[in-house]
């Protein structure tokens, strides 16, 4: 399944940015101090992948087929070459809540890991998590180190922290070198349940540190409902439909099943930290449908174009970038990141 360009992580990203300032006047009135950030480099990293309206990769651009633009102002972009360049890749799988369901489904996530890392160097680590960030595993470079861990994870409890889990990975990955491609794929329901962390300081981290996010979904609610049909349940008494006439047997109370239906149309925050990033969310139902989507992004991730500017602009806050493909005889997708959070000498 392709994902096209989606407009919604702006309008989480803005709302984001509106409890950010709210925050900040609200302390400043109490007289409380006020935290003081400082940017350690003004270069933002905008992976950008490109397709053809068949979902064909592209990959014979150059940086003049390119127009970015920062809160509307065209900006001066550079292609960066990164086939060779070193990448740290930190796996989020959740173990709690509905996720010891999945487990069989992952054993492919070595056959994954190893095609997205190539020949690049490389570092892999691994961390679990449900209400909260459990266990995590040093980085590696044998992603075979990781496969009990992998494919034979440990139930948690009833959490999702997804939020939580982000935040602890992406402080792992900026430990890494300068100039080190970070990635994160994330194994997790698309709903936070039970995060400590606050969305805008999500949204300032993925912008600071240039973070790449992938996840992989899978449905609580899906897995519930394929349950009510799957497994032995509890019929109702036999219903009297009418006087003189045979009961109505093997019925069964769908109210519940509406209701779980209903509330898996809630926002998705693994698809819009993802996409908020420049990655991609993909769901899956079953072994199959991960192994497919695992392929996807290892063909996804390293045939990604990355992009580098530096802003003319050093307004801090939240910006909005704009990726278009011009010179082109053939319209293309371009799914690329849609944001960036800038922090000045003080914020």
């Amino acid at each position: 399944m392709e994902v096209l360009l989606i407009q919604k992580p702006l309008q989480f990203a803005a709302l984001c940015l509106l409890v950010q300032v709210a925050a900040t006047q609200s302390a400043a009135a109490q007289g409380a101090p006020q935290q003081t950030i400082r940017s350690t480099s003004n270069l933002v990293v905008v992976p950008t992948l490109v397709q053809t309206p068949a979902g064909e990769l592209v990959t014979n651009l150059q940086a003049a087929d390119f127009l970015l633009t920062d809160n509307g102002v065209p900006q001066t972009v550079i292609l960066e070459q990164v086939e060779r360049q070193p990448v740290a890749v930190v796996v989020l799988m959740q173990t709690g809540g509905a996720a010891a369901r999945q487990f069989p489904n992952y054993r492919g996530l070595t056959s994954m890991l190893d095609y997205l890392t190539g020949s690049s160097p490389h570092q892999v680590a691994l961390v679990t998590f449900d209400s909260q960030p459990e266990e995590a595993s040093d980085f590696t470079p044998e992603v075979e180190d990781l496969k009990q861990a992998l494919t034979r994870p440990v139930a948690g409890d009833h959490g999702a922290a997804i939020l939580d889990a982000v935040h602890y990975g992406v402080d792992l990955l900026r430990q890494q070198a300068a100039g080190t491609r970070r990635v994160l794929v994330l194994l997790s329901q698309p709903q936070d349940d039970g995060s400590k962390a606050h969305a805008d300081a999500i949204v300032q981290l993925l912008g600071e540190t240039n973070t790449m996010i992938y996840s992989v979904t899978f449905s609580p609610e899906k897995t519930w409902l394929k349950d009510q049909f799957t497994h032995e349940r509890h019929e109702n008494p036999p219903y009297e439909f009418a006087s003189g006439m045979p009961p109505l047997l093997h019925t069964f109370n769908l109210d519940q099943p509406a209701r779980v239906a209903l509330r898996a149309m809630r926002e998705d925050t693994a698809a819009e930290i993802a996409a908020l990033s420049g990655g991609e969310s993909l769901p899956f139902g079953d072994r199959g449908d991960l192994d497919r989507q695992l392929a996807v992004l290892a063909n996804h991730i390293p045939n990604r174009y990355t992009l580098t500017f530096r802003p003319t602009s050093n307004q801090p806050g939240f910006h909005a970038i704009k990726v278009q493909v011009i010179h082109q005889p053939e319209p293309v997708t371009v799914k690329a990141r849609e944001s960036y959070w800038a922090t000045g000498p003080s914020q």
